[in-house]
């Protein structure tokens, strides 16, 4: 089995990640390192939730585009809720934050970071502009890995 690689989009590093990994310097770091062991062991960070496709818009379900509820360390989310439960709740648009990915179709131990969407992800989540713009991304990746 090779080994799962991760890296940040060249493509939206600026736009959707530049001031979370200036404001937290470490995050990049920790986030390629933590995701690399949950996707391969199965460890799941405190500050990682519940991890699902997206299903709208079609162009993004299509890109098999998926997303990770999410905190910024410290922040973390209650070690007895299980991922499922790990989610944000309504009312704190700050807080509402998710990491949007893909892995790749032949080389599937291959993962783009794609997005940290925030603040209120999921009002930016139904902007079928920004999704169509992420899904698109993705495709391209899926198609070259």
């Amino acid at each position: 089995m090779d080994e799962i690689e991760v890296t940040i989009n060249n493509k939206t590093r600026t736009q959707f990640f530049g001031d979370l990994f200036q404001k937290y310097p470490d995050l990049e770091t920790n986030l390629i390192n933590d995701f690399k062991k949950y996707k391969s062991d199965g460890v799941l960070p405190s500050y990682f939730g519940r991890d699902v496709a997206y299903v709208k818009p079609y162009s993004a379900e299509k890109a098999c585009l998926m997303h990770i509820h999410l905190k910024i360390p410290p922040d973390k989310f209650p070690d007895n809720r299980v991922q499922y439960y790990r989610t944000h709740k309504e009312g704190n648009p700050e807080k509402d934050i998710c990491l949007v990915y893909v892995q790749g179709l032949i080389e599937d131990h291959r993962y783009s970071i794609i997005a940290i969407l925030h603040p209120d992800a999921h009002l930016k989540a139904r902007d079928y502009k920004v999704m169509d713009e992420l899904a698109q991304i993705a495709q391209k990746f899926r198609d070259e890995n």
